[in-house]
Formats: C-alpha cells, sequence, structure tokens
C-alpha cells in the first residue's frame, strides 16, 4: 500500500510541477504557445508515472509468480 501511496502523490505533484516549471523556465522564451507545451510537458510527466507503475506492478507480480512456482515445487519434493 504504500508503493501505491507514493505512485498517487507522484502522480499528483510531478505533473503539476513540471508544467509549472516549464512553463516557467524551459517554455518561457517562447511567446506564442508556451502554455500549450508546457501542458505537454506535464501530461508526459503523468504518462511517465503511469508507465512506471505499471512496470513495477508488472515485476512485482512476476516475482509472486516465481515464489508460488518455487513453493509448489518444494512441497511437491516433500511429498516424495
Amino acid at each position: 500500500i504504500i508503493k501505491l501511496l507514493f505512485f498517487a502523490a507522484t502522480l499528483a505533484i510531478l505533473p503539476l510541477s513540471s508544467y509549472f516549471f516549464s512553463l516557467k523556465h524551459i517554455w518561457s522564451a517562447r511567446s506564442a504557445g508556451n502554455s500549450n507545451y508546457a501542458a505537454i510537458t506535464a501530461l508526459c510527466a503523468a504518462n511517465l508515472v503511469l508507465v512506471a507503475y505499471i512496470i513495477m506492478s508488472v515485476m512485482e507480480d512476476r516475482q509472486s509468480l516465481k515464489e508460488i512456482e518455487e513453493k509448489k515445487l518444494s512441497d511437491s519434493k516433500k511429498d516424495r
């Protein structure tokens, strides 16, 4: 549950901070459409957080499946 809370907080904070940071420091030199570029930056940040969460959950699922298979294998060896 700690990982879920971490990713929820990151999903709330990272896009907002990247929007305002990029609006002020990266896209401020462009006069037209700078808020659009900052919004695209925030969108990319949110997608990065979501992709990281998906990758982590898939890796966790594989690890738990591997542990279950090892447990079944050790149980079957004990039965012999």
